[in-house]
């Protein structure tokens, strides 16, 4: 190789390992997730009636019947996906941001662990924030989850609950983005729900997982002014997240009554939200994960879970047993 091809060697890896201007990459940066609660985003007194004497003429005839108001209906997700690979090479970057102390009911209850009156879960946003050049902290990122009320059937009927994308701003990539590459950015979002409680019998759960969640998002545009920048942003907000949550169990304890006599009761139901963000600037996935996995998730956790409620609900809900 002679010196002028070496030297334009240099030059071409010189420039091919410059940053964009759309990276934050060796910036002081933060990240925070902020709650979005409201009082009763679900009205629940609103929801029409629905006829669950329907099932035992079902079990006597043996014969199908009309589907009650909510949906009973099987949902299928493609299953696996491509996950971005967890390295520490120089185009990816991860982060993970947690809320604890968090409560998903504004009241007590006095009738089971999940009595969703009083539900007050409503979302929350991922910001993260950087130091520019210019030093002034800057926003890098904006993504806002909220609770999927489309189906509210399926909070009343199963305990189960399910978000979708609000909004996302995506101003700057933590990941290093080469000044020469494509000016996009791939990210993929896992969240995760978990509890702490104690049954009615006594037993006590530490740090569950009660829900998961995960968005896969591939070739996001960050530079505002190409063509697609608006359009990408636009059709993502409503989407629906893959996974599910139950709403959080409320844990068995005891209130004062109006009488001041220690009575039984259900506690307003305490969290945590874990968030971890992955993002890169190369299309290089290679972990695959079983998205829906918070259908295991609540597969595994049955037992445990039918034992908060205990025979005592079972038996005040009008069940037979078999």
């Amino acid at each position: 190789m002679n010196q002028f091809a070496a030297l334009c060697l240099v030059v071409f890896v010189a420039v091919s390992c410059q940053t964009s201007k759309h990276s934050s990459i060796g910036r002081p940066d933060k990240a925070k997730l902020v709650m979005e609660e409201q009082r009763d985003p679900v009205d629940f007194a609103a929801l029409k009636s629905q006829d669950i004497n329907s099932f035992n003429e079902r079990t006597r005839s043996r014969s199908f019947f009309a589907p009650m108001a909510g949906s009973l209906i099987s949902l299928g997700t493609d299953a696996v996906k491509k996950m971005i690979a967890n390295d520490k090479k120089k185009y990816t970057a991860d982060y993970k941001l947690a809320l604890t102390d968090l409560v998903f009911y504004d009241q007590l209850s006095e009738q089971s662990p999940f009595d969703p009156v009083g539900m007050q879960f409503n979302g929350f946003k991922v910001v993260r924030t950087f130091v520019n050049r210019e030093g002034v902290t800057d926003t890098a990122m904006v993504a806002e989850f909220e609770l999927d009320k489309s189906n509210p059937y399926e909070i009343l009927n199963n305990s189960v609950f399910r978000l979708q994308l609000k909004d996302l701003q995506l101003n700057y990539a933590k990941a290093k983005v080469a000044k020469n590459a494509p000016q996009k950015l791939n990210m993929d979002f896992e969240i995760t729900f978990r509890t702490s409680y104690v049954n009615e019998q006594g037993t006590l759960f530490d740090n569950v997982t009660v829900g998961k969640f995960v968005m896969l998002l591939r070739d996001a545009p960050l530079d505002k002014n190409s063509a697609d920048y608006a359009a990408y942003y636009e059709n993502l907000k409503g989407k629906k997240l893959e996974g599910k949550s139950f709403i959080v169990p409320r844990s068995f304890g005891y209130h004062i009554d109006e009488e001041g006599v220690p009575a039984r009761s259900f506690s307003q139901g305490a969290y945590s939200i874990q968030v971890n963000v992955k993002e890169s600037s190369k299309n290089s996935f290679v972990n695959t994960l079983l998205i829906d996995n918070s259908g295991q998730i609540i597969n595994a956790a049955g037992d445990k879970l039918k034992e908060l409620t205990g025979d005592k609900d079972k038996k005040k809900s009008g069940s037979k047993p078999k």
